[in-house]
């Protein structure tokens, strides 16, 4: 499996671009809120049991797709370092352990600009992250960057349409 671990900010495009992957290129599209729905079925959102059952599925559905040599699949994570470190580097252990590759994508964005979409619609309606108040303590308190690997692809998505940022990546990626 080629794992895209497509990471970025609140509003930087994270889900869209991933299902624009599956659309165009048929990349499975394994997005965050997936589990976090699960988890919030059990849990209060944010309590470390949720945290940890969200990380736990996460894990467990990558590693028993890891060995599929003819998978690819993007997953979609708001990464903040170093808060994230310890759960990321168990992810990508899980992948690789399993024999397969983990790439990083990281989707960078103007703060203006993610302001600007964060009150689309759809985020609400997919309970996502949906007001400029709420972004702003978002970016205030978490630290989203690129991931550190040396294989990791920045992409810009701020003045860009979805299927341009699609197109870069799968080139880059060679989907």
């Amino acid at each position: 499996m080629k794992l895209i671990f497509l990471h970025g900010p609140p509003a930087s495009g994270k889900y869209s671009i991933a299902q624009g992957l599956h659309e165009s290129h048929g990349v499975q599209n394994f997005h965050n809120h997936l589990t976090i729905d699960v988890a919030k079925a059990l849990f209060d959102f944010g309590t470390p049991e949720f945290w940890e059952l969200t990380h736990r599925i996460r894990r467990m559905a990558l590693a028993a797709k890891a060995s599929d040599p003819d998978a690819r699949v993007v997953f979609t994570n708001c990464y903040s370092s170093p808060h994230d470190d310890h759960n990321v580097e168990a992810l990508e252990a899980a992948v690789v352990n399993g024999g397969g590759e983990f790439v990083p994508v990281y989707l960078r964005c103007d703060a203006d600009e993610l302001r600007r979409r964060v009150v689309a619609p759809f985020r609400a309606s997919m309970r996502k992250l949906h007001t400029p108040e709420g972004l702003d303590d978002f970016l205030d308190r978490w630290n989203c960057v690129p991931l550190d690997r040396p294989n990791c692809v920045v992409v810009e998505t701020d003045g860009r349409s979805v299927e341009a940022c699609v197109s870069e990546i799968a080139e880059r990626l060679a989907l």
